[in-house]
């Protein structure tokens, strides 16, 4: 059994109890590690005049539900002070309120002999309940909550909330409200439920929008705020959402535990973070999404049931590519608005670097394809897409106003083919098409002239070795146009091959120079009129007093990359890459013995970002310098 320890010191007034209700008016309230306050109705710790009313928590308190009518509220009027201590805990079965108090959790505050401050707050009510926060004070030490929980425990999902509403409201045992009053004082604050260091669920869901009349009256969203950079700063059972059998199914893991609003966390570069928001329960329930930054920043995530347009735009999401237009279906289970701020409290979006990524949790759809297969997906790995599984034509994009569509980045189709969890990267901002709003969109058929062309080039003896690769080699494919240039943008046509009905096609250019940088692209014609680039491959012929010979394709660069290299003796090679500010990005060193040798570079790109470097190949006493261009993708 626990033992209940409490100690008053009545300064100027008094400190008084009766059934269901504890009154601290102006008095000192020390709850001791381990002692347990139980209270059958409400606390509410008071100013009295110049004597404040002051609450020290090191253990446990809560306040629960009684008998004749009374709530478990826990509330902290004007000038009073709450200090909630590391380990202690406050469980309340009401409402919530702080009405120009001070409640603090996080920071340091000194008093009574402890200078830590943190505790839980746990909602654990069987009725919906009420944060409510009208703090005017600039510090948000006065308000921040170390550690809450949510665990409203209501028999029924439509009861089972923790909303943020004016310290007025109220509501009955069904979830309807049965009084309001917000009406906003000059001077007077309300807060959002900001968090310093974890929001964990339960039970329940935290309700920023609909409800009551705070946000209408203050015209600006309510949101929840997570301070803590931690990924795990934010939990419930199941993450991700659960995937249901069915595309149209709510699933029971899907209805409960997420904020059904507005949820802001602060995110360090390059972690994934996730964010349970979603819709209203009996509705889409929850829709999850993860969101990696590539800066230091704080991004607010709004799920919004608004279904978006159907669209046409070029094949692989590529503006401009010279293939068909290709349909794309939007999902019909909503979008997400996923907005960059600077700070906790910026009322406006920032803009900074765009995310590195977003996957999209698409729970609950019904438009989509019948099997899960994406039509006229291709094969896996080819130039325009790769690395992509085969079968894989579900899309995330950032929406676009007007005109609707257009899918950039280019060049970028991530997805999945059941449609259920679609990932997309490379934004360069995070509205990229003037939204901050992402959904989820499938693929039609469209006729492709071929789903992979590579083009290599190298030295040949005294000329140039050119290949091709083509898989597959369609059906109404009528052959090759071979360019070259020496500066990488005019091109001229040098061959034309007919379709052989093979998948590698060769060509010897005799026409090069020594010392010169050739380039060189393939185009692939059909009978439907459509033309396909290949990527740009390029080459130096060595002079005959060089035996050393290295040559980087393709370049640019995106996912892989070989390094072709010519020894005439065995001995070491160092292949480096400079940004150009002169930093050094990546190095490996190889032993290689006499001959020619085909080094995969793949593994270093992957270290490497967009833009331009140079890249130096040493052999004994010899350097080549290389211009390396990498993208994100192969253009």
């Amino acid at each position: 059994m626990r033992w209940v320890v409490l100690w008053a010191c009545i300064w100027a007034t008094m400190l008084w109890a009766q059934p269901d209700l504890f009154f601290n008016q102006g008095a000192l309230v020390y709850v001791q590690a381990n002692a347990l306050v139980y209270v059958q109705g409400g606390m509410q710790t008071n100013d009295n005049g110049a004597n404040n009313g002051v609450l020290e928590n090191l253990g446990t308190i809560q306040c629960v539900d009684g008998v004749g009518g009374y709530r478990g509220h826990f509330k902290i009027g004007p000038g009073a002070e709450v200090n909630s201590r590391p380990n202690s805990w406050i469980y309340l079965q009401g409402h919530y309120h702080n009405i120009q108090g001070s409640h603090r959790s996080t920071g340091t505050h000194n008093a009574h002999g402890n200078t830590n401050l943190g505790g839980t707050i746990e909602f654990n009510g069987t009725t919906p309940q009420l944060v409510a926060i009208r703090n005017s004070s600039g510090n948000s030490q006065d308000w921040t909550f170390y550690d809450v929980r949510i665990n409203n425990t209501n028999p029924t999902l439509a009861g089972r909330f923790v909303t943020i509403d004016c310290e007025g409201a109220d509501y009955a045992s069904d979830g309807t409200r049965n009084a309001a009053n917000c009406a906003v004082a000059p001077g007077v604050t309300y807060r959002d439920i900001w968090v310093e260091n974890t929001l964990t669920f339960v039970d329940g869901r935290i309700h920023t929008i609909n409800s009551g009349n705070l946000s209408t009256i203050l015209g600006i969203p309510l949101e929840v705020r997570i301070l803590n950079t931690a990924t795990t700063a934010v939990s419930r059972p199941t993450w991700p959402p659960f995937q249901p059998a069915a595309f149209a199914t709510l699933a029971p893991q899907n209805q409960d535990e997420y904020v059904y609003g507005y949820m802001r966390r602060n995110m360090n570069s390059g972690a994934a973070y996730p964010f349970a928001v979603g819709d209203v329960h009996t509705g889409r329930g929850l829709q999850g999404v993860e969101v990696t930054s590539s800066a230091n920043h704080y991004v607010r995530v709004f799920f919004d049931p608004t279904v978006q347009a159907a669209f046409s735009e070029s094949p692989y999401c590529r503006p401009g590519d010279p293939g068909p237009t290709r349909n794309y279906t939007p999902l019909n289970n909503g979008r997400w608005e996923i907005m960059p701020f600077a700070a906790v409290d910026a009322t406006g979006p920032n803009n900074p670097a765009g995310p590195a990524s977003v996957r999209m949790f698409n729970r609950v759809v019904t438009n989509a394809t019948t099997d899960g297969n994406c039509p006229a997906a291709g094969t896996p790995g080819d130039a325009y897409w790769p690395g992509r599984p085969s079968d894989q034509c579900y899309i995330g994009y950032n929406q676009r106003n007007a005109p609707p569509g257009v899918l950039n980045p280019p060049n970028n189709c991530e997805g999945h083919n059941q449609g259920w969890d679609v990932i997309r990267s490379g934004f360069s901002a995070y509205n990229q098409n003037t939204t901050y709003y992402y959904a989820t969109v499938y693929a039609a058929n469209a006729p492709l002239p071929a789903e992979n062309i590579k083009l290599y080039a190298s030295p040949a003896g005294r000329s140039i070795g050119v290949r091709w690769e083509v898989s597959p080699e369609r059906e109404y494919i009528l052959g090759y146009e071979l360019y070259r240039s020496t500066d990488g943008i005019n091109f001229s046509r040098i061959a034309q091959v007919d379709k052989q009905g093979t998948t590698i096609y060769h060509h010897q250019d005799r026409y090069v120079e020594p010392n010169v940088r050739y380039y060189y692209r393939v185009e692939q014609h059909d009978i439907f009129g459509n033309i396909r680039q290949s990527n740009i491959a390029e080459a130096i012929l060595p002079s005959s007093g060089e035996s050393f010979s290295a040559h980087l394709y393709p370049n640019p660069a995106a996912q892989e990359a070989w390094l072709n290299l010519t020894l005439p003796e065995a001995g070491p090679v160092s292949f480096q890459v400079y940004d150009m500010a002169g930093k050094l990005v990546v190095e490996k060193e190889y032993t290689l013995s006499a001959g020619s040798h085909r080094l995969d570079l793949s593994t270093l790109l992957a270290q490497v970002a967009a833009g331009n470097y140079n890249a130096l190949v040493n052999y004994k006493e010899q350097t080549q310098l290389i211009r390396l261009i990498k993208t994100d993708k192969i253009h």
